[in-house]
Protein backbone atom coordinates (compact mmCIF):
# COMPACT_ATOMS: atom_id res chain seq x y z
CA UNK A 1 0.00 0.00 0.00
CA UNK A 2 1.29 3.88 -1.10
CA UNK A 3 0.20 6.48 1.86
CA UNK A 4 -1.28 9.20 0.07
CA UNK A 5 0.14 12.55 1.94
CA UNK A 6 -2.08 15.59 -0.03
CA UNK A 7 -4.73 15.85 -2.64
CA UNK A 8 -4.22 15.19 -6.07
CA UNK A 9 -3.68 18.05 -8.39
CA UNK A 10 -6.83 19.56 -10.24
CA UNK A 11 -8.52 17.83 -12.07
CA UNK A 12 -8.13 15.18 -10.11
CA UNK A 13 -8.97 16.24 -7.12
CA UNK A 14 -12.51 16.50 -8.04
CA UNK A 15 -12.45 12.16 -8.62
CA UNK A 16 -10.90 11.77 -4.67
CA UNK A 17 -11.52 14.35 -1.92
CA UNK A 18 -8.20 13.49 -0.08
CA UNK A 19 -8.51 12.59 3.74
CA UNK A 20 -5.14 11.83 5.55
CA UNK A 21 -4.71 7.93 5.84
CA UNK A 22 -5.84 7.74 2.52
CA UNK A 23 -4.03 4.78 0.61
CA UNK A 24 -3.28 3.44 -3.01
CA UNK A 25 -3.74 -0.40 -2.74
CA UNK A 26 -3.96 -1.64 -6.60
CA UNK A 27 -3.42 -0.35 -9.80
CA UNK A 28 -5.62 -1.90 -12.74
CA UNK A 29 -7.02 -5.09 -9.92
CA UNK A 30 -3.34 -5.43 -9.08
CA UNK A 31 -2.12 -5.15 -5.50
CA UNK A 32 0.46 -2.55 -5.05
CA UNK A 33 3.45 -2.56 -2.16
CA UNK A 34 5.01 0.57 -3.31
CA UNK A 35 5.66 3.58 -6.44
CA UNK A 36 7.56 0.76 -8.19
CA UNK A 37 4.70 -1.06 -8.82
CA UNK A 38 2.72 1.59 -10.17
CA UNK A 39 5.11 1.82 -13.11
CA UNK A 40 6.03 -1.83 -13.56
CA UNK A 41 1.85 -2.12 -14.08
CA UNK A 42 1.20 1.21 -15.69
CA UNK A 43 -0.41 0.41 -19.22
CA UNK A 44 0.50 1.60 -22.39
CA UNK A 45 -1.65 3.74 -24.46
CA UNK A 46 -4.95 3.29 -22.20
CA UNK A 47 -6.22 4.69 -18.73
CA UNK A 48 -4.85 3.50 -15.44
CA UNK A 49 -7.06 3.01 -12.86
CA UNK A 50 -5.96 3.49 -9.06
CA UNK A 51 -7.92 1.76 -6.13
CA UNK A 52 -7.79 3.92 -3.07
CA UNK A 53 -8.74 2.89 0.47
CA UNK A 54 -9.78 5.35 3.15
CA UNK A 55 -9.45 4.96 6.96
CA UNK A 56 -12.84 4.43 7.33
CA UNK A 57 -12.97 1.73 4.99
CA UNK A 58 -14.47 3.35 2.19
CA UNK A 59 -13.28 2.62 -1.25
CA UNK A 60 -13.04 4.98 -4.36
CA UNK A 61 -10.68 4.67 -7.47
CA UNK A 62 -9.71 7.31 -9.68
CA UNK A 63 -8.57 6.70 -13.20
CA UNK A 64 -6.57 8.94 -15.38
CA UNK A 65 -3.96 8.64 -18.57
CA UNK A 66 -0.27 6.80 -17.76
CA UNK A 67 1.23 10.06 -18.59
CA UNK A 68 -0.11 11.72 -15.75
CA UNK A 69 1.27 9.03 -13.25
CA UNK A 70 4.59 11.59 -12.67
CA UNK A 71 2.06 14.29 -11.79
CA UNK A 72 0.67 12.53 -9.07
CA UNK A 73 4.17 10.96 -7.57
CA UNK A 74 4.52 14.28 -5.10
CA UNK A 75 0.82 13.20 -3.56
CA UNK A 76 2.32 9.62 -2.19
CA UNK A 77 4.44 9.19 0.84
CA UNK A 78 8.45 8.62 0.44
CA UNK A 79 9.18 4.50 0.19
CA UNK A 80 10.48 3.33 3.68
CA UNK A 81 13.80 1.80 2.65
CA UNK A 82 14.70 -1.58 4.31
CA UNK A 83 17.40 -1.48 6.68
CA UNK A 84 20.49 -3.43 6.63
CA UNK A 85 20.62 -6.15 9.51
CA UNK A 86 24.42 -7.11 8.95
CA UNK A 87 27.26 -5.59 11.15
CA UNK A 88 29.88 -5.48 8.80
CA UNK A 89 33.86 -5.25 10.06
CA UNK A 90 34.31 -2.50 7.69
CA UNK A 91 31.09 -0.63 8.22
CA UNK A 92 31.94 2.70 7.42
CA UNK A 93 28.51 4.21 8.83
CA UNK A 94 29.99 3.04 12.17
CA UNK A 95 32.84 4.96 11.80
CA UNK A 96 31.23 8.29 11.44
CA UNK A 97 31.80 10.69 14.50
CA UNK A 98 29.08 11.33 16.86
CA UNK A 99 26.75 14.88 16.64
CA UNK A 100 25.78 14.47 12.56
CA UNK A 101 22.90 14.28 10.12
CA UNK A 102 20.56 11.40 12.05
CA UNK A 103 20.13 10.27 8.00
CA UNK A 104 24.05 10.08 8.05
CA UNK A 105 23.80 6.94 10.15
CA UNK A 106 21.21 4.57 8.58
CA UNK A 107 22.20 1.99 6.83
CA UNK A 108 20.05 0.63 3.99
CA UNK A 109 19.85 -2.79 2.69
CA UNK A 110 16.78 -2.19 0.11
CA UNK A 111 17.39 -3.92 -3.14
CA UNK A 112 14.57 -0.94 -4.88
CA UNK A 113 17.15 1.39 -3.48
CA UNK A 114 19.84 -0.87 -5.92
CA UNK A 115 18.02 -0.73 -8.88
CA UNK A 116 17.19 2.77 -8.60
CA UNK A 117 20.43 4.27 -7.74
CA UNK A 118 23.18 1.98 -7.45
CA UNK A 119 22.92 1.34 -3.49
CA UNK A 120 24.94 -1.41 -2.97
CA UNK A 121 23.38 -4.74 -0.79
CA UNK A 122 24.20 -7.79 0.57
CA UNK A 123 21.31 -9.75 -0.60
CA UNK A 124 21.36 -10.76 3.67
CA UNK A 125 17.44 -9.53 3.69
CA UNK A 126 16.18 -9.61 0.50
CA UNK A 127 14.13 -13.34 0.82
CA UNK A 128 12.20 -15.52 -1.33
CA UNK A 129 9.46 -12.27 -1.97
CA UNK A 130 11.76 -10.30 -2.92
CA UNK A 131 14.09 -12.14 -5.14
CA UNK A 132 10.94 -13.23 -6.95
CA UNK A 133 10.19 -9.36 -7.45
CA UNK A 134 13.45 -8.62 -8.39
CA UNK A 135 13.11 -11.01 -11.33
CA UNK A 136 9.63 -10.75 -11.99
CA UNK A 137 9.80 -6.92 -12.55
CA UNK A 138 13.12 -7.14 -14.18
CA UNK A 139 14.86 -4.42 -11.46
CA UNK A 140 18.56 -4.85 -13.28
CA UNK A 141 20.97 -3.98 -12.38
CA UNK A 142 21.70 -4.61 -9.30
CA UNK A 143 24.65 -3.96 -6.93
CA UNK A 144 25.70 -6.23 -4.66
CA UNK A 145 28.47 -6.12 -1.93
CA UNK A 146 29.73 -9.59 -1.94
CA UNK A 147 33.26 -9.18 -0.11
CA UNK A 148 34.16 -13.15 -0.46
CA UNK A 149 32.64 -15.71 -1.99
CA UNK A 150 33.88 -17.85 0.78
CA UNK A 151 30.75 -18.76 3.16
CA UNK A 152 32.84 -18.63 6.61
CA UNK A 153 34.80 -15.47 5.21
CA UNK A 154 32.05 -13.68 4.37
CA UNK A 155 29.76 -14.79 7.72
CA UNK A 156 32.40 -13.36 9.85
CA UNK A 157 32.94 -9.70 7.58
CA UNK A 158 29.31 -9.67 7.49
CA UNK A 159 28.66 -10.30 11.49
CA UNK A 160 25.63 -12.17 10.81
CA UNK A 161 25.00 -15.43 11.86
CA UNK A 162 22.98 -16.89 9.41
CA UNK A 163 25.53 -18.69 6.51
CA UNK A 164 24.29 -17.41 3.25
CA UNK A 165 25.26 -18.76 -0.05
CA UNK A 166 25.95 -15.77 -1.72
CA UNK A 167 26.40 -17.27 -5.06
CA UNK A 168 23.41 -19.45 -5.16
CA UNK A 169 21.70 -16.10 -4.80
CA UNK A 170 23.45 -14.52 -7.57
CA UNK A 171 23.03 -17.66 -9.62
CA UNK A 172 19.37 -17.38 -8.78
CA UNK A 173 19.15 -13.38 -10.29
CA UNK A 174 21.44 -13.99 -13.64
CA UNK A 175 19.23 -17.51 -14.47
CA UNK A 176 16.28 -14.96 -14.16
CA UNK A 177 17.46 -11.89 -16.27
CA UNK A 178 19.29 -9.87 -14.08
CA UNK A 179 22.58 -8.09 -14.32
CA UNK A 180 24.33 -7.14 -11.52
CA UNK A 181 27.74 -5.35 -10.75
CA UNK A 182 29.57 -6.32 -7.74
CA UNK A 183 32.25 -4.72 -5.11
CA UNK A 184 34.57 -6.15 -2.82
CA UNK A 185 35.82 -4.56 -0.15
CA UNK A 186 39.38 -5.67 0.33
CA UNK A 187 40.45 -5.77 4.16
CA UNK A 188 43.81 -7.52 4.50
CA UNK A 189 44.45 -10.64 6.65
CA UNK A 190 40.40 -11.07 5.83
CA UNK A 191 39.67 -11.44 1.83
CA UNK A 192 42.79 -10.64 0.35
CA UNK A 193 45.14 -12.90 -1.46
CA UNK A 194 43.76 -16.21 -2.05
CA UNK A 195 40.17 -15.36 -0.81
CA UNK A 196 40.24 -12.54 -3.49
CA UNK A 197 41.33 -14.83 -5.99
CA UNK A 198 38.67 -17.23 -5.16
CA UNK A 199 36.13 -14.74 -5.17
CA UNK A 200 37.16 -13.47 -8.73
CA UNK A 201 37.46 -16.88 -10.27
CA UNK A 202 33.46 -17.40 -8.86
CA UNK A 203 31.84 -14.36 -9.97
CA UNK A 204 33.63 -14.36 -12.98
CA UNK A 205 32.32 -18.45 -13.82
CA UNK A 206 28.70 -16.46 -13.19
CA UNK A 207 29.89 -13.77 -16.21
CA UNK A 208 27.74 -11.79 -17.93
CA UNK A 209 25.16 -11.86 -15.88
CA UNK A 210 27.88 -10.95 -12.74
CA UNK A 211 28.81 -7.96 -15.44
CA UNK A 212 31.78 -6.36 -13.31
CA UNK A 213 33.44 -6.65 -10.07
CA UNK A 214 34.97 -4.00 -7.94
CA UNK A 215 38.16 -4.30 -5.77
CA UNK A 216 38.13 -1.35 -3.05
CA UNK A 217 40.49 -0.26 -0.52
CA UNK A 218 38.37 -0.34 3.20
CA UNK A 219 38.10 2.91 4.61
CA UNK A 220 39.05 3.80 7.98
CA UNK A 221 38.64 6.73 10.20
CA UNK A 222 39.72 8.17 12.94
CA UNK A 223 36.28 7.26 15.20
CA UNK A 224 36.78 3.08 15.78
CA UNK A 225 36.22 2.96 19.13
CA UNK A 226 35.32 -0.34 19.96
CA UNK A 227 34.83 -1.30 16.35
CA UNK A 228 37.43 -4.76 15.26
CA UNK A 229 40.85 -3.54 14.73
CA UNK A 230 41.70 -3.83 10.62
CA UNK A 231 44.63 -2.58 8.88
CA UNK A 232 44.38 -0.65 6.16
CA UNK A 233 45.77 -0.79 2.99
CA UNK A 234 49.09 0.00 2.39
CA UNK A 235 51.55 0.75 -0.58
CA UNK A 236 53.11 -2.83 -0.81
CA UNK A 237 49.30 -4.35 -0.27
CA UNK A 238 47.76 -2.06 -3.37
CA UNK A 239 51.08 -3.41 -5.01
CA UNK A 240 50.00 -7.38 -4.61
CA UNK A 241 46.83 -6.76 -5.49
CA UNK A 242 47.47 -4.82 -8.61
CA UNK A 243 49.92 -7.45 -9.53
CA UNK A 244 47.10 -10.31 -8.18
CA UNK A 245 44.33 -8.93 -10.24
CA UNK A 246 46.22 -7.84 -13.14
CA UNK A 247 46.63 -11.53 -13.58
CA UNK A 248 42.72 -11.84 -13.39
CA UNK A 249 42.00 -9.08 -15.86
CA UNK A 250 44.59 -10.59 -18.60
CA UNK A 251 42.56 -13.95 -18.17
CA UNK A 252 39.40 -12.29 -18.53
CA UNK A 253 39.89 -10.35 -21.45
CA UNK A 254 41.07 -13.64 -23.01
CA UNK A 255 38.29 -15.30 -22.13
CA UNK A 256 35.42 -13.18 -22.60
CA UNK A 257 36.96 -10.51 -24.33
CA UNK A 258 35.99 -8.22 -20.93
CA UNK A 259 38.33 -6.82 -18.12
CA UNK A 260 35.45 -7.95 -15.81
CA UNK A 261 37.44 -7.36 -12.83
CA UNK A 262 38.56 -3.29 -11.48
CA UNK A 263 40.91 -2.13 -9.16
CA UNK A 264 39.78 1.39 -8.06
CA UNK A 265 41.95 4.69 -8.71
CA UNK A 266 43.55 4.60 -5.05
CA UNK A 267 45.24 1.29 -5.73
CA UNK A 268 46.92 2.61 -8.22
CA UNK A 269 47.56 6.40 -6.93
CA UNK A 270 48.95 4.52 -3.57
CA UNK A 271 51.62 2.91 -5.88
CA UNK A 272 52.49 4.93 -8.68
CA UNK A 273 51.66 2.38 -10.92
CA UNK A 274 50.09 3.35 -14.59
CA UNK A 275 46.47 2.86 -15.12
CA UNK A 276 44.97 0.84 -17.48
CA UNK A 277 43.87 2.29 -20.77
CA UNK A 278 40.59 3.60 -20.69
CA UNK A 279 39.02 0.89 -22.94
CA UNK A 280 39.58 -1.73 -20.45
CA UNK A 281 36.97 0.54 -18.08
CA UNK A 282 33.94 -0.59 -20.26
CA UNK A 283 31.25 1.63 -19.78
CA UNK A 284 32.88 3.05 -16.55
CA UNK A 285 29.92 0.97 -14.69
CA UNK A 286 31.88 1.52 -11.58
CA UNK A 287 32.36 5.04 -11.34
CA UNK A 288 30.88 5.63 -8.69
CA UNK A 289 33.06 3.31 -6.78
CA UNK A 290 36.27 5.02 -7.45
CA UNK A 291 36.72 2.84 -10.70
CA UNK A 292 38.08 4.97 -13.38
CA UNK A 293 37.34 7.87 -12.19
CA UNK A 294 40.94 9.52 -12.80
CA UNK A 295 41.14 7.93 -16.36
CA UNK A 296 37.90 9.75 -17.64
CA UNK A 297 38.29 12.98 -16.25
CA UNK A 298 41.77 12.55 -17.69
CA UNK A 299 40.80 11.76 -21.21
CA UNK A 300 37.65 14.67 -20.76
CA UNK A 301 39.44 17.45 -19.76
CA UNK A 302 41.97 16.75 -22.78
CA UNK A 303 39.66 16.69 -25.29
CA UNK A 304 37.65 19.82 -23.69
CA UNK A 305 40.83 21.74 -24.18
CA UNK A 306 41.30 20.57 -27.54
CA UNK A 307 38.40 21.82 -28.93
CA UNK A 308 38.61 25.21 -26.67
CA UNK A 309 42.14 25.61 -28.26
CA UNK A 310 40.64 24.66 -31.65
CA UNK A 311 37.90 27.66 -31.03
CA UNK A 312 40.66 30.19 -29.42
CA UNK A 313 38.29 30.03 -26.43
CA UNK A 314 40.83 28.55 -23.39
CA UNK A 315 40.95 29.81 -19.82
CA UNK A 316 42.37 32.63 -18.91
CA UNK A 317 42.34 32.87 -15.46
CA UNK A 318 44.45 31.39 -12.36
CA UNK A 319 42.41 28.83 -10.25
CA UNK A 320 43.28 26.93 -6.98
CA UNK A 321 42.05 23.38 -6.60
CA UNK A 322 41.17 22.19 -3.40
CA UNK A 323 40.69 18.97 -3.28
CA UNK A 324 41.50 15.54 -0.64
CA UNK A 325 44.69 14.14 0.06
CA UNK A 326 43.69 11.59 -2.59
CA UNK A 327 42.45 13.98 -4.85
CA UNK A 328 46.09 15.48 -4.61
CA UNK A 329 47.50 12.53 -5.90
CA UNK A 330 45.42 12.07 -8.71
CA UNK A 331 46.39 15.74 -9.90
CA UNK A 332 49.71 15.85 -9.36
CA UNK A 333 50.15 12.45 -11.17
CA UNK A 334 47.61 12.14 -13.96
CA UNK A 335 45.46 15.35 -14.12
CA UNK A 336 47.59 18.40 -14.07
CA UNK A 337 49.84 16.88 -16.77
CA UNK A 338 46.63 16.41 -18.65
CA UNK A 339 46.44 19.94 -18.11
CA UNK A 340 49.93 20.76 -19.09
CA UNK A 341 49.02 23.00 -22.41
CA UNK A 342 51.23 26.28 -23.25
CA UNK A 343 48.81 29.72 -22.69
CA UNK A 344 47.63 28.02 -20.14
CA UNK A 345 47.17 29.82 -17.03
CA UNK A 346 48.40 28.77 -13.35
CA UNK A 347 46.54 26.01 -11.31
CA UNK A 348 47.56 25.83 -7.50
CA UNK A 349 46.84 22.81 -6.14
CA UNK A 350 45.95 22.30 -2.45
CA UNK A 351 45.13 18.89 -0.64
CA UNK A 352 43.26 19.27 2.15
CA UNK A 353 44.21 16.96 5.73
CA UNK A 354 41.07 15.25 7.24
CA UNK A 355 40.46 15.94 10.36
CA UNK A 356 37.09 15.04 10.72
CA UNK A 357 37.38 11.77 10.08
CA UNK A 358 40.92 11.41 10.58
CA UNK A 359 44.01 11.72 8.57
CA UNK A 360 43.27 7.98 6.82
CA UNK A 361 40.30 9.51 4.67
CA UNK A 362 41.38 10.82 2.11
CA UNK A 363 39.16 11.11 -0.77
CA UNK A 364 37.47 14.35 -1.69
CA UNK A 365 33.75 13.51 -1.19
CA UNK A 366 34.32 13.15 2.55
CA UNK A 367 35.60 16.07 3.15
CA UNK A 368 34.07 18.17 5.94
CA UNK A 369 32.88 22.15 5.33
CA UNK A 370 34.94 22.74 8.38
CA UNK A 371 38.32 21.06 7.06
CA UNK A 372 38.27 23.61 3.49
CA UNK A 373 37.03 26.62 6.12
CA UNK A 374 40.23 25.92 7.73
CA UNK A 375 42.51 25.17 4.61
CA UNK A 376 40.83 28.50 3.08
CA UNK A 377 42.36 30.09 6.25
CA UNK A 378 45.86 29.09 5.71
CA UNK A 379 45.84 30.71 2.63
CA UNK A 380 47.34 33.94 2.39
CA UNK A 381 44.73 36.57 1.71
CA UNK A 382 45.91 38.18 -1.27
CA UNK A 383 45.85 37.96 -4.29
CA UNK A 384 41.61 36.84 -4.12
CA UNK A 385 41.70 33.47 -5.26
CA UNK A 386 39.30 31.16 -7.29
CA UNK A 387 39.20 28.21 -5.82
CA UNK A 388 37.28 25.15 -6.94
CA UNK A 389 36.03 22.72 -4.94
CA UNK A 390 35.08 18.80 -5.32
CA UNK A 391 31.03 18.31 -5.67
CA UNK A 392 31.18 15.24 -4.31
CA UNK A 393 31.75 16.51 -0.73
CA UNK A 394 28.31 18.02 -1.09
CA UNK A 395 25.57 15.71 -1.03
CA UNK A 396 21.87 17.05 -3.04
CA UNK A 397 20.68 19.76 -0.75
CA UNK A 398 23.85 21.35 -0.79
CA UNK A 399 24.87 20.38 2.44
CA UNK A 400 28.86 19.17 3.50
CA UNK A 401 28.86 16.07 5.97
CA UNK A 402 28.97 18.95 8.56
CA UNK A 403 26.14 20.66 7.46
CA UNK A 404 27.62 23.50 5.86
CA UNK A 405 26.52 24.57 3.09
CA UNK A 406 28.65 27.13 0.53
CA UNK A 407 28.10 30.28 2.42
CA UNK A 408 28.21 29.04 5.39
CA UNK A 409 32.18 28.19 4.18
CA UNK A 410 32.48 31.20 2.42
CA UNK A 411 32.10 33.35 5.36
CA UNK A 412 34.89 35.58 6.72
CA UNK A 413 37.30 34.45 4.17
CA UNK A 414 38.51 36.44 0.88
CA UNK A 415 38.02 34.18 -1.69
CA UNK A 416 35.43 33.36 -4.13
CA UNK A 417 34.36 29.82 -4.42
CA UNK A 418 33.13 27.62 -6.84
CA UNK A 419 32.10 24.24 -6.97
CA UNK A 420 32.40 22.95 -10.95
CA UNK A 421 30.99 19.96 -12.19
CA UNK A 422 34.08 17.31 -12.94
CA UNK A 423 33.35 16.71 -15.89
CA UNK A 424 32.68 20.55 -17.02
CA UNK A 425 35.68 21.44 -15.35
CA UNK A 426 37.51 23.06 -18.78
CA UNK A 427 33.78 24.91 -19.47
CA UNK A 428 33.46 25.53 -16.29
CA UNK A 429 37.18 27.64 -16.01
CA UNK A 430 36.75 28.95 -19.59
CA UNK A 431 33.79 30.79 -18.52
CA UNK A 432 35.40 32.52 -15.97
CA UNK A 433 36.71 34.52 -17.83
Amino acid sequence: MIQLIQPFPSPLDRAHAWREGDTVTAVDGQPVEDMLDLYYYMPHGEKMTLTIASRDGAVNSVAFEPYALDKVMSCFAAMEFKTCACDCVFCFIDQNPKGMRSSIYVKDEDYRLSFLYGNYITLTSLGRRGLERVIRQKMTPLFVSVHATDIDVRTRMLGIKRRIDVLAILRQLVEGGITVHAQVVLCPGWNDGPVLEQSIADLFALHPGVETLAVVPVGLSAHREGLTKLDPVTPAIAADTIDLVGVWQQRCRERADTTFVHLSDEFYLLTGRPFPPQDQYGDFAQLDNGIGLTRGLEQAWREALQERAAHGKLPTRPVTVMTGKLGELAFSQRLLPALDRPGLPAIELVGVENRFYGESVTVAGLLSGGDIRRALGELPAAPVRDVLLPPRMFNSDNLTLDGLDLAAIATGQPHRLHIPEEEGLIDFWSSMG
